[in-house]
């Protein structure tokens, strides 16, 4: 029992030693007693109230420093929205803008004034745009013209690069497109479709440019082009609208007329514009004309025999000729060039009914093509030794078979038949080659020509050389068959002088009409209008698959074409000239590389009166372009591409290009134009004037295009379009008159360049959060340094101040 009591006393010694002290404490806590001390009681508030103003300070220095930190990374996100106040804004302007800013480099916008040209003040404005575009925009820089205009590059993320290309613009001499500016546009935008394109045309917004927008009905669309005004108003302004040989050629040793036309448009009279003709640079003539205000134009005449000394026989010999005028604002359309290819002459086949032994002059047997001899190539008088250009050669329809008529052909570029009753199917197989690879070929019907005849040989279903199909009933009756029912028509004067085949020198509008309309026709074929074209598919008959026979070539723009010699270039027939009575009168069609003209009457004197009248021009007119059309062009319009044949010589050493007035010289590298000729293709004519193409650079003014190795220089012209000198500016009024879809809006230039202009509100507001931003580091270093008005506000509001 006694293990058990010591067990029990052990269990109650060890409870309490584990709660003893738990116990006394408790018991002890009840001897101390509080005693209030007023030191210490204000040494705790003083601590709570610190505590209390760090607590507040801390958090306000956050919340500033947080503020400053959101507000800056707004800042530098450039934020905008789109504006809902615009009822005009398109869908998707909440997506970051793709500004495509086409700036006009044209003609026109080389116009200088006290504040510099157009071109520059466009490139300013376009500055100015682009550095209020939020930063996360896409910029593409388009120039209106020129061949920038046609290299599209990757769209710019950085404002630097933006502006650098806009500095990149340069002026041209070639016309404005917004056509094709706004189709460009438009592959552009398709680039970047997670940006929402607008379009913004900088420019002197010429009156001419828009009014051929709107004259091709632009489609409508979700793309907003922003024109952006011009203040200015045009100056007067006066340029020189043609220049160029009517006849088309130039005759050695005989007067040729070039004719130049000036135009004049401005709101005063301008008396005494000297017009001056320089041939090689050296002045010939100059003549003064007088403009009254408005819109006015003059025809001039310069008159100028070239020497036949300065031609080779064996090539060649191209001359560069220019008129000028006294220069005003805009200098650039103030002169035109042009150059002239002279030759010594060159063949004309004339085939008839008759041979030279068999004409008559003087019992009145003479061949169809006899007027049209003596029209082009007149004997010279017997004291004279002239030889004129067109050298004729004259077979008779049984000559003009077989390896003659090849013979004949082979260096003649163009080839007339009239008077001819029913052609061979050789005559026939002979002349389309001769078209095929480049022969110029006219047709008249006249004297027996029998319609069903050459519809049945010389048509072919498209493959001959008959422009179109003949009916079978002609209109009328010849004088020869004495007809009582002698019902005379003329030339229809509507559309005629669309063509430029009928212009004249020095003649007007009212002029030419009386001139062409004074004919009377008796008889005439009918080219019909309404043929079933499913024939034009039948293959080329054989003969057009031959080697090329002719000993010349064709201008090298058809080579360049790589169209085969089989190959129909146009298989339809375009009518250039009518009768009154709806018949065509003059059907013109391209074959191959060639082209052939055909004319339903008017060669003889029994079908019509023409051979006996002045109207007997029209065959002198279209038979000289058609053999114009035989040589290779060497005049170009601004903006064109030139394609060059080089002579046989030049081997694949690179040719040295100079362009006009800078002087400045290029190189470029021959190529293949076909399978043996070599050339050259300059794609960067942007600057009017005279560019001299050599095999080195070099200053001698002698040309040629020789075949015998030698040095050879030779020029090629590139003139202004005349449309781009009418000055005249839309403002805002007439830019509505247009009618041109919503999506084209218009914009002041007096008004602040900004986005404004495409719907998207808030793009400056990064200046204002930077502002903020840098007001609420200023407040939070003042809190963080003088936190003593914190303390007053502090005092102020607590409960014991209150009380006091």
């Amino acid at each position: 029992m006694f293990p058990a009591f010591v067990a029990s006393g052990f269990a109650i010694a060890g409870a309490v030693m584990m709660f003893g002290p738990a116990l006394i404490h408790l018991l002890n806590r009840n001897r101390y007693r509080t005693v209030e001390w007023a030191a210490m009681d204000f040494l705790l508030e003083a601590m709570q109230s610190n505590r209390r103003l760090l607590r507040i300070r801390d958090l306000l220095l956050m919340l500033l420093r947080a503020a400053a930190l959101l507000l800056f990374g707004l800042a530098l996100a450039r934020p905008y929205f789109a504006s809902s106040t615009d009822t005009s804004a398109t869908v998707g302007t909440s997506r970051p803008p793709h500004a495509i800013l086409v700036i006009d480099n044209s003609l026109s916008s080389s116009l200088g004034s006290i504040s510099g040209s157009v071109l520059e003040q466009s490139k300013e404005q376009a500055r100015q745009f682009v550095e209020t575009l939020p930063s996360n925009s896409k910029i593409s820089i388009l120039p209106l013209s020129g061949g920038q205009s046609h290299r599209l590059s990757d769209p710019f993320s950085s404002h630097i690069d933006a502006v650098d290309a806009i500095d990149k613009v340069a002026a041209t001499h070639a016309a404005g497109e917004l056509t094709h500016a706004l189709n460009q546009a438009r592959s552009l935008a398709e680039e970047t479709p997670s940006h929402a394109p607008h379009v913004i045309i900088f420019g002197d917004q010429q009156a001419a440019q828009w009014q051929r927008l709107a004259r091709t009905s632009p489609p409508e669309d979700d793309m907003p082009v922003i024109v952006v005004g011009n203040e200015a108003s045009a100056p007067d302004n006066a340029w020189i609208e043609s220049f160029g040989i009517p006849d088309g050629l130039a005759e050695l040793g005989m007067t040729t007329r070039l004719v130049a036309t000036v135009r004049y448009h401005g709101d005063a009279p301008r008396d005494n514009v000297a017009v001056t003709l320089r041939v090689r640079e050296n002045e010939v003539e100059t003549k003064f004309v007088d403009f009254p205000a408005g819109d006015s134009a003059r025809t001039l005449s310069f008159d100028y025999v070239f020497d036949p000394m300065e031609v080779d026989p064996a090539r060649t010999t191209s001359i560069p000729i220019s008129v000028n005028l006294n220069g005003d604002a805009l200098t650039a359309d103030d002169c035109r060039w042009l150059v002239v290819p002279l030759v010594a002459s060159t063949p004309v086949v004339f085939i008839d009914q008759w041979s030279d032994a068999e004409e008559s002059p003087s019992l009145g047997r003479v061949g169809d093509t006899w007027i049209l001899r003596q029209l082009l190539s007149p004997k010279p008088e017997v004291s004279r030794n002239d030889e004129h250009l067109i050298r004729a050669i004259h077979l008779s329809q049984r000559e003009a078979e077989g390896e003659t008529l090849r013979a004949a052909l082979r260096e003649a570029r163009l080839a007339v038949i009239a008077g001819v009753e029913a052609p061979s199917a050789s005559l026939v197989d002979t002349l389309q080659s001769y078209v095929q690879q480049g022969g110029q070929l006219a047709i008249a019907a006249s004297g027996e020509f029998d319609a069903n005849a050459w519809n049945d040989v010389a048509w072919r279903g498209g493959q001959g050389i008959l422009p179109r199909p003949l009916r079978r009933e002609t209109i009328g009756h010849s004088l020869d068959d004495l007809s009582d029912d002698l019902q005379p028509f003329r030339i229809a004067s509507k559309g005629l002088l669309d063509h430029a085949y009928f212009h004249i020198a020095n003649l007007d509008e009212t002029q030419l009409i009386d001139l062409y309309t004074d004919a009377l026709f008796f008889k005439a074929v009918v080219p019909q209008n309404d043929f079933s074209h499913e024939d034009l598919a039948q293959p080329p008959i054989s003969t057009a698959s031959e080697e090329p026979w002719l000993a010349w070539s064709p201008p090298v723009s058809h080579l360049a074409t790589n169209k085969s010699s089989q190959d129909i270039s146009d298989a339809a027939a375009t009518t250039i000239a009518q009768f009154d009575n709806g018949v065509d009168f003059v059907v013109q069609r391209s074959v191959g590389k060639g082209q052939i003209v055909f004319f339903s009457s008017g060669v003889s004197t029994n079908w019509s009166t023409l051979p006996s009248t002045n109207a007997v021009l029209i065959f002198d007119r279209v038979l000289r372009n058609q053999l114009a059309s035989t040589f290779q062009r060497v005049n170009f319009n601004v903006g064109e591409t030139a394609l060059l044949p080089l002579p046989s010589a030049a081997g694949d050493s690179s040719v040295q290009i100079e362009t006009p007035s800078s002087g400045v010289v290029s190189s470029i590298s021959p190529r293949f134009l076909n399978e043996v000729t070599r050339g050259v293709l300059i794609e960067s004519l942007d600057t009017s004037g005279i560019y001299w193409l050599s095999d080195r650079a070099g200053t001698d003014t002698t040309n040629d295009m020789n075949d015998n190795g030698s040095r050879y220089r030779f020029p090629i012209s590139a003139t202004p379009p005349a449309w781009e000198s009418e000055l005249s500016r839309l403002d805002q009024s007439s830019f509505e008159a247009l009618q041109l879809p919503p999506q084209y809006r218009w914009q002041n230039s007096i008004e602040s360049m900004n986005a404004a202009g495409m719907n998207l509100s808030g793009h400056s507001w990064w200046q204002w959060l930077i502002a903020l931003v840098i007001v609420l580091l200023i407040v939070e270093m003042t809190v963080a340094a003088t936190p003593s008005w914190l303390s007053w506000l502090v005092e102020r509001s607590s409960p014991a101040t209150a009380t006091k």
